[in-house]
């Protein structure tokens, strides 16, 4: 199944290669992809816009993304049960990928990655989440 276009998407991370990846082939399957490259502003963002799908790094600058999604938790703002986080991280030790799935993350994927897979993922995630 191929992830209905139109999603609004979020993609925090720092790495630039990383991002230019992700964005072109999320923009290229038609969803509306923002790109922010710090903790902090991916959280308020997170907050304010409820994006449809988040693609999380774990090594941020500002706040990481266990740190995000331990914020989030904690948020009135936010019902974690509700975001669809996918963690994308050179962060691979099983205490980590454990860690990540019990802060709210759906899929955890290692870095460096191939897109087909994470495309997988993703479509794995929207056939469970999509209404």
């Amino acid at each position: 199944m191929i992830m209905k276009s139109g999603k609004h998407i979020l993609v925090v991370e720092d790495d630039k290669m990383t991002a230019r990846l992700l964005i072109y082939r999320l923009q290229a399957l038609g969803h509306r992809v923002e790109h922010i490259n710090d903790g902090i502003e991916g959280f308020n963002y997170i907050k304010e816009h409820k994006p449809d799908l988040i693609v999380l790094d774990v090594m941020l600058p500002g706040m990481s993304g266990f740190e995000i999604l331990e914020n989030l938790n904690s948020s009135e703002d936010v019902n974690i049960s509700e975001l669809n986080v996918i963690m994308l991280t050179t962060k691979n030790r099983a205490e980590e990928i454990q860690r990540g799935f019990k802060l709210g993350a759906l899929e955890y994927l290692s870095k460096p990655f191939k897109i087909e897979e994470f495309l997988v993922r993703l479509n794995r995630i929207a056939s469970t989440t999509s209404t």
